[in-house]
């Protein structure tokens, strides 16, 4: 058998490789793999379209654009796509027809069947329905969280990875410091910035084999050029010159770091001088990472920061941020470097800009940032009412409507159609209202099949990239809906939930089911303040579901069905957990662990439903020190960072400070 890979490519060649491991794995039989300029009529040949005379007039931009096309038949033919990146997808998606299953990331988490590739034949084309198709990191990560994300990604239909700054110190910080696990370490002061910079230069040279989209930045860039890194408060402080402070925005009359944090800080953009050396970095950078596909260029995080001098006020937020756009662009034209770059409207840049334009749009992406309720999902409703007037520092209350109006008028004014990404927030926290993931999956599902009423070529997903616990269905369904509006969801979920836990799947979809069904997501939802804080005493006695949860006598009752439930799921547990297939055991051994969190979480919020808030508080803090046990054991599946802020919000309980 011989693999032959038509282009001198890391992608390619890495593409070639991945078919002979598998068809190794699945047939006993060690293929060739070579580099040849002509393909082969005895070989399975891996190249672009053009390498086997495909058509390709369905491709109006290479890089942005995936279409697999594979003709194979009884283990000879090609396996084609538009770029690198599409070719391995190809590859993937054979394996896919002979058997093969990518549940989730990292080891024990694939099903190869014994198969005779030899004999298998597979004739597919696609064009992707999505030109974006990935996640931006966030949670508490490590270098190998990302990594086996990114390269589980391909397999399931994603086609790209943000890494969120140049280095995202303080997601992996929260991981390294264990900033949400005092067992392990707890407050810890600082992580060495060069050690994450290091893992990263490692995350970005599996990105650039796989042929991934590189998105990267965002935030957290700005201070880069004043020579001071994203990193512990104490050090940006210390780091940072008396003399640049001049380029900060001046805010209640004071130029320094905005809530002490230079992640949160904006800076003077009406400043010729700054804007200057804000265009030097992008330049500088681009051309030390020239594998950097799509720069996102954010300005600060938070609200209410921007610069309140004179010269500022005179224009709106997003009208100077067209013009440091325009500045950046014209630079990079100048360096020869033709990237696109990438914009976002999010707080203040979510208005508009009034006298500025994008003088190149071509060479822009326009991202959405959108937090809605993801329960209903998204709709396509016209604003009614008047636009609230621009108040510097006043940041409104912007109705999803209002958002997608602006979005709107912002696409007008560039006189062509530019592509959009919409950015979404389903799997940072939001998720952890679904411990079924049912529900969750079927709103996956349901949305991704609205983005184009909605205008977007896309989801980037800011997210943990642990968001597998206790399965991995929800994202799944995100990278094949997105990458094909086709996929018949309930066939898919069968399909996913039998190869994730084997013969007794039933058994764990029923426990899934029934899990969604009392830990109501709707009702879930609610935060502190929407569960009726004040002292409104017992609530509903009827039917709970879609009420605040506290003082809930409906779903306090409800809550009191959690032990049955979990009892009816232990037998299947203790018979799967050390049998058959890798996959199979440890997906039966989230499940264990999966009860615990269902159980606990089940009686803290029962607690809080019959209104003794102070009792679910206490039991929550001495439940998170018992899950802190557990974490190494599940950390590749769960965010305990991001589990433990998320109900620390809900229940009203402090967070814990990410330094000490």
């Amino acid at each position: 058998m011989r693999i032959i890979y038509l282009h001198e490519n890391e992608t390619l060649r890495y593409s070639a490789e991945e078919l002979g491991k598998y068809w190794e794995m699945m047939t006993g039989e060690k293929p060739s793999v070579a580099y040849a300029a002509t393909a082969a009529a005895d070989a399975v040949n891996l190249g672009l379209l053009a390498d086997f005379g495909r058509p390709a007039d369905d491709v109006e931009d290479a890089v942005l654009e995936d279409v697999l096309d594979v003709n194979i038949e009884c283990g000879r033919g090609f396996i084609a796509g538009s770029n690198p990146r599409s070719v391995l997808m190809a590859v993937y998606r054979f394996l896919r027809a002979a058997g093969c299953r990518f549940i989730r990331p990292g080891e024990g988490g694939e099903i190869v069947p014994k198969a005779d590739l030899g004999a298998e034949s597979f004739v597919y084309r696609k064009k992707a329905d999505h030109i974006f198709r990935g996640e931006c990191s966030e949670g508490a990560i490590s270098y190998e969280h990302m990594r086996d994300t990114v390269y589980w990604m391909p397999k399931v239909g994603f086609n790209m990875f943000m890494i969120e700054g140049l280095v995202p110190y303080f997601y992996m910080h929260k991981w390294y410091a264990h900033v949400s696990n005092l067992r392990l370490g707890g407050h810890g002061e600082v992580t060495d910035f060069a050690f994450l910079e290091g893992e990263i230069a490692k995350l970005e040279k599996d990105m650039r084999k796989l042929g991934l989209q590189f998105h990267n930045i965002g935030h957290g860039w700005m201070f880069e050029p004043l020579g001071v890194h994203m990193g512990s408060p104490a050090n940006e402080a210390a780091a940072l010159r008396e003399e640049d402070k001049r380029h900060l925005a001046l805010i209640n009359g004071v130029r320094d770091r905005y809530c002490g944090d230079t992640f949160f800080t904006n800076f003077c953009y009406s400043n010729p001088e700054t804007r200057a050396l804000l265009v030097s970095f992008w330049v500088d950078y681009l051309k030390k990472k020239p594998y950097v596909d799509f720069p996102h260029i954010w300005l600060a995080d938070a609200l209410n920061n921007h610069c309140e001098c004179d010269e500022c006020r005179k224009k709106e937020p997003s009208d100077w941020y067209v013009i440091l756009l325009n500045e950046i662009d014209e630079a990079l034209t100048q360096a020869g470097i033709n990237v696109k770059l990438v914009f976002i409207l999010y707080t203040d840049t979510l208005r508009p800009p009034k006298t500025e334009r994008l003088l190149h749009p071509e060479r822009f992406i326009l991202l959405s940032a959108r937090s809605i309720d993801y329960n209903k999902g998204y709709e396509k409703v016209d604003f009614e009412g008047e636009i609230p007037p621009y108040e510097r520092n006043k940041f409104p209350t912007v109705s999803p409507a209002l958002a997608d109006l602006w979005r709107k008028e912002w696409m007008e004014a560039f006189g062509v159609r530019i592509p959009a990404c919409v950015y979404e927030y389903r799997f940072y926290t939001f998720h952890y209202n679904h411990l079924g993931h049912l529900k969750l999956a079927e709103g996956v599902h349901r949305d991704v099949l609205r983005l184009k009423m909605m205008g977007f070529d896309g989801n980037m997903s800011d997210q943990t990239p642990r968001a597998f616990f206790p399965t991995a269905l929800p994202m799944s369904v995100l990278g094949e809906t997105l990458f094909d509006e086709s996929l018949d969801y309930e066939a898919f979920a069968e399909d996913h939930l039998y190869h994730t836990y084997g013969e007794d799947y039933k058994a764990a979809r029923k426990y899934l089911e029934a899990v969604d069904a009392i830990l109501d997501p709707v009702t879930m939802n609610t935060d502190y303040k929407a569960a009726g804080m004040e002292e409104a005493g017992i609530g509903s006695e009827s039917d709970g579901k879609g009420k605040p949860w506290r003082g809930n006598a409906a779903f306090a009752r409800d809550l009191e069905g959690i032990p049955a439930v979990i009892e009816e799921l232990r037998p299947f547990i203790e018979k799967n957990e050390h049998k058959g297939e890798e996959v199979h055991k440890k997906s039966w051994f989230y499940l264990r662990h999966h009860t615990f969190i269902v159980e606990n979480v089940a009686k803290i919020y029962h607690e809080a439903a019959i209104g003794s808030i102070e009792k679910a508080r206490e039991m929550f803090l001495s439940f998170m020190d018992e899950l802190s046990g557990k974490e190494m054991e599940i950390h590749e599946a769960f965010d305990l960072f991001l589990f433990d802020r998320y109900h620390r919000n809900k229940l009203g309980i402090p967070r814990l400070p990410y330094f000490g």
